[in-house]
């Protein structure tokens, strides 16, 4: 569902780019060449003027003490954010052509995995081609990126889903799996860990995930942007049961750049160990090979 949601928009912001270059050929009589180029630009401008956008609402609604980052430094991280933005949807718009043939089969006709990975909200398991890749050349096999469906559910809704994959997939007290998961998939993960038999899981590593909400979600009316608001009695009652007492290995690798984590503070989980990064944006996290490292690592501990 996620691949066809972003389809639409890719095709929305076509037309709109073919409408500007029609637009300014018409009124500046420009070439057919000058006239494409014009809708290239429009094309190109649109994710940089929506990432700018996200990065000035997070710095806007931040929290003393801010950090503070020099303009060429964020013009760095703003396009760097934006070309993660573009990759990320061409890759899930791409996904049902490209792994059609290995969607999650039957319980019980799986090889057993040793790692999950779960996405965020609006997101599919193509965001992870990076980390994949990575995890290939590291040697780590068993690896499953799932898909949460139905689109913009809530996120008790996905922790059955995921608890039902993992069953699927072999994971039990004596094959723990490991889930690597961003944004909204770490609080999936944490919410399946409450109904999840006690070993399944052996570790969560998150990724840029709200643990304590972000202002942002609280913009959006969908069942999960409810629950990250801040101090929504969902994320209120999650915490009062795993902060700081989470009952396994959690780690959380976190942007104090990232620019849908307001607080940025608010991805650090009291008990999990806390990795701080720099100089990334929220989609930039998945892509980067600092990042993808650092991943490889703490499957490796």
């Amino acid at each position: 569902m996620a691949a066809r949601f972003w389809a639409l928009v890719l095709a929305a912001r076509l037309l709109v780019a073919v409408a500007a270059a029609a637009a300014s050929g018409a009124i500046l009589r420009l070439s057919l060449v000058a006239a494409a180029v014009a809708g290239l630009a429009v094309w190109s401008l649109i994710p940089l003027a929506a990432v700018a956008a996200s990065f000035a609402a997070a710095r806007s609604g931040a929290q003393p003490p801010r950090i503070r980052t020099g303009p060429m430094r964020l013009l760095r991280i703003v396009c760097a954010e934006a070309l993660a933005l573009e990759l990320t949807l061409v890759r899930m718009v791409a996904d049902p052509l490209r792994t059609r043939a290995a969607r999650l089969p039957g319980p019980g006709s799986h090889p057993p995995a040793r790692v999950v990975l779960v996405h965020g909200i609006a997101c599919n398991r193509a965001v992870w081609r990076p980390l994949l890749a990575a995890l290939r050349s590291a040697g780590i096999r068993g690896v499953h990126a799932i898909n949460l469906e139905p689109l913009f559910a809530d996120i008790d809704t996905y922790a059955r889903d995921l608890l039902g994959r993992l069953e699927a997939i072999g994971a039990s007290p004596a094959r723990p799996v490991a889930i690597v998961a961003h944004s909204m998939g770490g609080l999936v993960a944490r919410a399946a860990l409450r109904e999840a038999k006690s070993g399944m899981i052996g570790r969560i590593i998150t990724v840029g995930t709200p643990h304590h909400g972000t202002a942002i979600a609280c913009r959006f009316r969908w069942p999960s942007t409810r629950q990250m608001c801040c101090g929504s009695p969902w994320l209120l009652e999650l915490n009062a049961r795993q902060e700081a007492r989470p009952g396994l290995p959690v780690t959380s690798l976190h942007s104090l750049d990232d620019n849908l984590i307001v607080p940025a503070g608010s991805a650090v989980l009291p008990g999990a160990r806390s990795i701080e990064l720099r100089g990334l944006g929220h989609l930039s996290l998945l892509c980067s090979p600092d990042v993808l490292r650092r991943i490889v690592a703490e499957l490796r501990a």
